[in-house]
Protein backbone atom coordinates (compact mmCIF):
# COMPACT_ATOMS: atom_id res chain seq x y z
CA UNK A 1 0.00 0.00 0.00
CA UNK A 2 1.22 3.77 -1.07
CA UNK A 3 0.53 6.46 0.97
CA UNK A 4 0.92 9.54 -0.71
CA UNK A 5 1.17 13.01 1.08
CA UNK A 6 -0.97 16.01 -0.12
CA UNK A 7 1.18 18.68 0.18
CA UNK A 8 -1.91 20.10 2.28
CA UNK A 9 -1.97 20.76 6.02
CA UNK A 10 -5.14 21.73 7.70
CA UNK A 11 -5.45 24.74 9.66
CA UNK A 12 -5.03 24.03 12.60
CA UNK A 13 -2.14 21.65 12.35
CA UNK A 14 -0.34 24.28 11.42
CA UNK A 15 -1.60 27.10 14.09
CA UNK A 16 -0.96 23.95 16.42
CA UNK A 17 2.55 23.73 15.18
CA UNK A 18 3.12 27.46 15.51
CA UNK A 19 1.79 27.50 19.00
CA UNK A 20 4.10 25.02 19.56
CA UNK A 21 7.39 26.50 18.09
CA UNK A 22 6.78 30.00 20.05
CA UNK A 23 6.51 28.62 23.45
CA UNK A 24 9.41 26.53 22.78
CA UNK A 25 11.42 29.72 21.48
CA UNK A 26 9.91 31.42 24.91
CA UNK A 27 11.12 28.68 27.42
CA UNK A 28 14.49 28.61 25.78
CA UNK A 29 14.81 32.44 26.05
CA UNK A 30 13.59 32.26 29.50
CA UNK A 31 15.46 29.41 30.75
CA UNK A 32 18.75 31.07 29.26
CA UNK A 33 18.03 34.76 31.22
CA UNK A 34 17.40 32.46 34.67
CA UNK A 35 20.93 30.91 33.71
CA UNK A 36 22.50 33.46 32.95
CA UNK A 37 21.62 35.79 36.05
CA UNK A 38 21.80 32.50 38.43
CA UNK A 39 25.87 32.20 38.38
CA UNK A 40 26.14 36.04 39.37
CA UNK A 41 26.58 36.51 43.50
CA UNK A 42 26.00 39.95 45.08
CA UNK A 43 29.40 42.02 45.92
CA UNK A 44 28.16 41.31 49.66
CA UNK A 45 28.72 37.65 49.27
CA UNK A 46 31.55 38.14 46.93
CA UNK A 47 33.25 40.43 49.87
CA UNK A 48 33.72 42.48 46.72
CA UNK A 49 35.59 45.91 47.92
CA UNK A 50 36.66 48.90 45.44
CA UNK A 51 39.75 48.83 46.36
CA UNK A 52 42.74 46.61 44.95
CA UNK A 53 44.09 43.76 48.14
CA UNK A 54 47.68 44.08 47.20
CA UNK A 55 48.55 42.93 43.70
CA UNK A 56 45.07 41.60 43.28
CA UNK A 57 42.89 44.00 41.18
CA UNK A 58 39.85 43.35 39.07
CA UNK A 59 41.51 44.86 35.98
CA UNK A 60 44.09 41.57 35.99
CA UNK A 61 41.65 39.28 37.50
CA UNK A 62 40.59 36.51 34.28
CA UNK A 63 36.87 37.10 36.20
CA UNK A 64 36.73 40.57 34.78
CA UNK A 65 35.03 42.41 31.58
CA UNK A 66 35.82 46.00 30.59
CA UNK A 67 35.09 48.31 31.20
CA UNK A 68 33.27 47.93 34.51
CA UNK A 69 31.84 44.21 34.97
CA UNK A 70 32.21 40.63 35.96
CA UNK A 71 31.12 37.27 34.94
CA UNK A 72 30.79 36.05 38.44
CA UNK A 73 29.86 39.23 40.52
CA UNK A 74 26.81 41.29 39.59
CA UNK A 75 26.96 45.05 39.73
CA UNK A 76 29.12 47.45 38.50
CA UNK A 77 32.83 47.29 39.28
CA UNK A 78 35.77 48.97 39.63
CA UNK A 79 38.92 47.76 37.66
CA UNK A 80 40.80 48.66 40.53
CA UNK A 81 38.64 46.65 43.11
CA UNK A 82 39.10 43.31 44.62
CA UNK A 83 36.76 40.29 45.39
CA UNK A 84 37.21 36.67 46.91
CA UNK A 85 36.44 35.12 43.67
CA UNK A 86 39.70 36.38 42.43
CA UNK A 87 41.73 34.26 39.50
CA UNK A 88 44.67 35.48 38.43
CA UNK A 89 45.13 36.21 34.64
CA UNK A 90 47.67 33.54 33.38
CA UNK A 91 50.18 35.28 30.90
Amino acid sequence: MTVRWSGEMSRRCVLSNAACAAGMGAAGMFGMTVTAHAGKMTQKSAAYQSTPKGGQRCDNCSLFQKPASCVSVEGPIAPSGWCALYVPKRG
